[in-house]
């Protein structure tokens, strides 16, 4: 995530899942960069925003084995790239742009940091969803840059697209809330995995949390809610049905 008070939010984070940040030295130099650790393994990042004013916000990363290769087929298929292939110590390259209905995502080509050491359990990520004003133009992207396929189907009264890769589902798309003003551009959400929900919700409020949606239960497949973090960041909790 990157946020404007790396110190608040790293003692939000390592107090509601337990994990531990562990900050690089080296990393000064581009401002502060650290990971958290569960179970001795990576589960995310944290670092400040790009520039003054930017507000909080939790940013996926896709893998790429070419990640200036990645941002050429980006700009090919009607994408802005915000942030040129750049290499961050020796740890990997990364790029960050815009998708055609203005979500923004990067890529990672890692070196000596693979990226996410464990998902899908409690305290990690577990989906990663992008709502879009523009679902079609986005199914083609997506498949375009990386290569994934796209199944969409009805969900109670909507429609849900799931992006797979090599038949592995690990992404999701759903058309933007007319609820939402139409000022919020389209956008990534990151869930983090919970053991209990109702309990975590509570819990991220003790810690200066704000709900924002449900509880809200997804039948036969578990149940969300969404949360803004003291620095203003969007996230998901997510409870998995056994």
């Amino acid at each position: 995530m990157s946020t404007p008070d790396i110190d608040a939010s790293t003692d939000f984070y390592t107090e509601l899942f337990g994990w531990t940040a562990v900050f690089d030295e080296e990393s000064e130099d581009y401002g502060g960069y650290g990971v958290f650790h569960l179970h001795g393994k990576y589960v995310a990042g944290i670092g400040p925003v790009y520039q003054e004013g930017m507000p909080a916000a939790w940013n996926t990363y896709v893998c790429t084995d070419d990640v200036a290769k990645t941002t050429e087929t980006v700009r090919e298929n009607g994408g802005t790239i915000v942030t040129e292939p750049v290499q961050i110590m020796n740890e990997g390259r990364m790029a960050g742009f815009l998708d055609p209905g203005g979500a923004y995502i990067c890529a990672w080509q890692p070196i000596d940091k693979p990226g996410a050491q464990l998902a899908n359990e409690p305290g990690t990520l577990n989906w990663s969803e992008l709502i879009t004003r523009d679902t079609a133009s986005s199914t083609a992207f997506y498949g375009d840059v990386f290569g994934w396929t796209a199944e969409t189907r009805p969900m109670g009264d909507m429609e849900y697209t799931t992006f797979a890769q090599n038949g592995h589902v690990l992404a999701g798309m759903m058309a933007m809330p007319d609820a939402l003003p139409a000022e919020i551009p389209s956008y990534w959400l990151a869930y983090l995995g919970v053991d209990n929900l109702d309990a975590a919700v509570q819990e991220s409020a003790r810690l200066g949390a704000t709900q924002m949606v449900g509880p809200t239960e997804v039948p036969g497949m578990g149940n969300f809610a969404i949360i803004t973090d003291p620095a203003g960041a969007a996230v998901g909790l997510w409870e998995s049905t056994p």
